[in-house]
């Protein structure tokens, strides 16, 4: 019947030139790429694609990584300067006699500045609007390892300044003390932070896998 030619021809169109019938559809002014990916036939009465929400764990996660940028910040200013304007460093070493460990202090360094990287990189790829993220492992990941690496660090720092005298000094109480006890408390608050973000990723995973 004739009817039956259009309609068969209408689906060979669709199949040789889907843009085509997209323009048919919502109108030859308005952009096609906008509306890739979207399904007409699911819902044929509403030829406009329904705009996504920002979910409330993505909200989270960006509120978060600001927040644990910013103790990074203010933890490597502490790491670097915190020693009356000279370096500071976690300690590292479990004989308070002796000097600080330089292998903890790279392992602690790499945490900061590494940390601070990736974070970076990451609010800077939600900024852009994209939903890869959503699809991978990989921030599920990194969050695991920071929590256990920024824990490990402040549980290193919190030790060793904890018992710490200062030089040709018996008074407990010192400014470097202070600030190497501020420096370990912030870096297991970051650990948690990084615990909470770890969830909202795998959340974020779980979702849209």
């Amino acid at each position: 019947s004739a009817e039956g030619s259009e309609s068969s021809a209408s689906c060979k169109t669709e199949q040789r030139d889907p843009e085509l019938t997209i323009r048919q559809r919502i109108g030859s002014q308005q952009p096609v790429a906008a509306y890739r990916g979207y399904n007409f036939r699911r819902n044929p009465r509403n030829t406009t694609p329904a705009v996504k929400m920002v979910s409330a764990e993505t909200i989270g996660s960006i509120f978060i990584k600001v927040f644990k940028v910013i103790i990074n910040i203010v933890v490597l200013i502490i790491y670097r300067t915190g020693y009356g304007g000279d370096f500071l460093g976690i300690g590292g070493t479990w004989n308070l006699n002796e000097e600080k460990s330089p292998d903890a202090e790279i392992v602690a360094s790499g945490v900061f500045v590494g940390f601070i990287i990736y974070t970076g990189v990451q609010l800077i790829t939600f900024g852009f609007g994209t939903t890869k993220h959503k699809y991978e492992l990989s921030d599920t990941i990194m969050n695991v390892v920071g929590t256990f690496m920024w824990v490990a660090v402040g549980g290193t720092a919190l030790h060793y300044w904890h018992g710490y005298l200062a030089e040709h000094d018996f008074e407990n109480i010192t400014s470097e003390r202070t600030a190497g006890l501020a420096l370990g408390a912030l870096c297991v608050i970051n650990g948690a932070l990084y615990l909470a973000d770890s969830v909202l990723a795998f959340i974020h995973y779980t979702k849209y896998a």
